[in-house]
């Protein structure tokens, strides 16, 4: 390649990944078209919502280690007429988030699941730290997790993290896309990947 080419390429590169961070730092995909188009480059909103959704795929992986403590819970989110349930496992040590899901109900059979995810991103038995939920205790002895159940405490870390999901997910206008588990799931493990 020419070096002139190889410039463009670069400063495309970059025009790309300056839109995805200004729409993980809270602009919408069409305001963050906007700041890219202010700096002389003509993009859409879909084009940064495919940078998005793409650059999320590309470091999702969440790998398979050993791992301390995870603290583990459920939150609800709403649209307009639905309402579906995010599961989310994050270290406590570490702060990453080993685990994200997105289901319609929180019964045993969704926690089963879930946990099935938690387990596999480990590569030893870690202790879990779970609220009171009775969902939790069936899937737990079943896969033999080691489990602990607190209300404060080491729990905060989760509990912070979906504090954080949340203040980012009202700037939908209570229109965060609930409509289908697979579309919500896939752009919360982007967010994730790229906050």
């Amino acid at each position: 390649l020419s070096i002139r080419r190889q410039r463009q390429m670069c400063i495309r590169d970059r025009i790309k990944a300056l839109a995805v961070k200004a729409y993980v730092e809270g602009l919408s995909f069409r305001r963050a078209a906007d700041v890219v188009r202010g700096l002389g480059y003509g993009v859409s909103h879909e084009a940064v919502r495919d940078w998005f959704h793409t650059a999320g795929r590309l470091l999702s992986t969440i790998a398979k280690r050993r791992r301390g403590f995870i603290a583990a819970d459920e939150t609800v989110v709403w649209n307009l007429v639905r309402r579906a349930y995010v599961w989310a496992a994050r270290e406590i040590r570490t702060g990453d988030v080993v685990a994200v899901q997105v289901s319609r109900g929180r019964g045993i059979g969704d926690c089963l699941r879930f946990m099935e995810i938690v387990r596999g991103s480990c590569a030893n038995s870690p202790t879990i730290y779970t609220d009171r939920g009775p969902w939790y205790d069936w899937p737990m002895n079943f896969l033999k997790l080691r489990r602990r159940r607190k209300t404060f405490g080491r729990r905060n870390a989760i509990e912070s993290w979906f504090s954080r999901l949340k203040r980012r997910m009202r700037q939908f206008n209570v229109c965060f896309p609930t409509y289908s588990t697979g579309v919500s799931e896939r752009w919360i493990r982007s967010w994730v990947a790229l906050s």
